[in-house]
């Protein structure tokens, strides 16, 4: 099971942020272009309280406990081939990745892809370590390549822990299995001295194209309590930041990456990038000032970007990096934590060398330091671990259209925008929508637009319908025997 995602001793920081001037991080992450607003507060709600969607919006089980096997039996992702052939992909936490059926509603037992180190594969598992996202390529149906995201087995000395983002291929021959020797290498962040704080999410940018990776702040406590010299206030580390890389040859003018990583990068630097030939600050930083940001999203049909960062003690966030904000935005971490200083009563971090702010609404960007706040925050009095989700652009569940909808791992609520205009973040309203989803890893989005929660504490997976169950799921939307002529598909099992 996946734990809370908090401090504990973890890496002290690289060589390359020595002698790094914080007057120039200031200068480099200042991008105000609004004018600064000022929200409500955090909201303070106990975690016991009920509540349910409204009828006929129902959540139910998809791929229940009982299909999967054993060993690999926590999922954190949940994607959508969209070929045709109404089958997803699971991956787990283990490091195995299944193949899920939609029409016979099971799971494959053969594996699409075993990566799990009892079998001799690269991922090291346990706590906050495994196999921590995955993504297909955009062009998936016809070049079969997808990318994970894992903390790898020891290897050797200092490696154990190490963040991987690796690349594979489908079989040629069987669309069901991926090549294991098709593995190429793209990017190893170094992590060996903390077993915490991964970060691990990534998602293709809607409108450029580009991978997007969130990585969190190294995995000590208020950011090692070193203030702005920790890794969320500095451009020159890949911790505590949203990472941005070409690993698609689209970008004409992108450039090799720089010594950031371990090792050499398999992918490019597109020309935009903020900090791209920027020494000594790390070319594939996009943003920074972030936790432990373990799920984000983007908004597909404005290519906004929602991020979940999991708090210290005392305030868990979700922001927003609208697509019209140039980059880089710093998202505030360790200066501040939810809607105050980090240096808070509950979280009492170090905020050395950051502006003296004692403001406590949020504002977008803040006057001083030019850090976004987020839009929504939550007290850790029963949330722990923030998972960001989407916002809803499917068309079967037409009430929650256009809301966003998120969780946490301990609270076991989730709960849904009642007000959200992007242009308006200090206006930006949730509630509580549904209970008992206690040990909610993240969300998942079919290409249409249709929401899935991942419970992988309890090893399922829920689909939100409305009333009729998720049948998109599992039979194609035009396999309904007027174009097959298969009457047999006028009637299915409804989940």
């Amino acid at each position: 099971m996946m734990p809370r995602l908090t401090g504990s001793p973890g890496l002290t920081g690289s060589p390359r942020r020595l002698g790094y001037s914080v007057a120039v991080l200031l200068v480099l992450g200042a991008t105000p272009s609004t004018p600064a607003q000022a929200a409500t507060t955090c909201f303070d709600v106990s975690c016991t309280m009920s509540c349910s969607p409204g009828v006929p919006v129902q959540i139910s089980t998809l791929v229940p406990s009982s299909e999967f096997p054993a060993g690999a039996s926590t999922p954190i992702a949940f994607l959508d081939p969209a070929d045709g052939r109404n089958r997803r992909l699971i991956a787990t936490q283990e490091g195995a990745i299944l193949v899920w059926d939609g029409p016979t509603q099971a799971i494959l037992p053969s594996l699409f892809l075993d990566l799990r180190d009892d079998t001799g594969g690269p991922v090291r598992d346990g706590g906050e370590r495994g196999l921590l996202a995955m993504v297909l390529d955009p062009e998936y149906v016809s070049n079969g390549r997808f990318y994970v995201f894992y903390t790898r087995r020891d290897l050797g000395v200092g490696t154990l822990g190490d963040i991987v983002i690796e690349r594979y291929e489908r079989s040629a021959g069987n669309p069901d299995i991926a090549d294991p020797a098709s593995a190429t290498t793209l990017l190893v962040l170094e992590h060996s001295s903390a077993v915490n704080h991964n970060g691990g999410q990534m998602a293709f940018g809607p409108n450029d194209g580009f991978l997007y990776i969130s990585t969190g702040d190294g995995g000590r406590g208020c950011d090692s309590d070193q203030g702005t010299n920790g890794d969320g206030q500095r451009p020159d580390t890949l911790a505590g930041k949203m990472l941005r890389i070409d690993v698609r040859g689209i970008d004409p003018g992108g450039t090799p990456p720089d010594d950031c990583g371990v090792g050499p990068g398999s992918y490019t630097i597109p020309a935009s990038n903020p900090f791209s030939g920027q020494e000594p600050a790390c070319d594939e930083v996009w943003a920074l000032g972030l936790r432990n940001p373990f799920r984000f999203s983007f908004d597909r049909a404005t290519g906004d970007l929602y991020i979940g960062d999991v708090g210290q003690a005392k305030w868990e966030e979700i922001n927003l990096l609208a697509a019209s904000t140039p980059a880089p935005v710093n998202f505030g971490w360790v200066c501040r934590e939810g809607c105050e200083t980090a240096g808070n009563n509950e979280s009492n971090c170090s905020t050395a060398g950051c502006p003296n702010d004692p403001g406590v609404s949020c504002q977008f960007p803040r006057p001083l330091g030019s850090y976004w706040d987020p839009i929504l925050c939550h007290h850790n009095r029963g949330w722990a671990a923030i998972m960001g989700g989407y916002r809803y652009r499917g068309s079967f569940v037409p009430s929650i259209s256009g809301d966003y909808i998120y969780g946490d791992v301990t609270c076991g609520q989730i709960w849904k925008t009642t007000t959200l205009d992007p242009a308006d973040p200090a206006g930006i309203q949730s509630s509580c929508w549904a209970s008992g989803f206690g040990g909610t890893f993240g969300f998942a989005e079919d290409r249409l637009g249709e929401l899935y929660i991942i419970v992988g504490a309890a090893s399922r997976i829920d689909c939100i319908h409305n009333g009729e169950g998720c049948t998109w799921a599992f039979s194609s939307i035009f396999a309904d025997g007027f174009e097959t002529g298969d009457p047999s598909a006028w009637s299915f099992a409804v989940p």
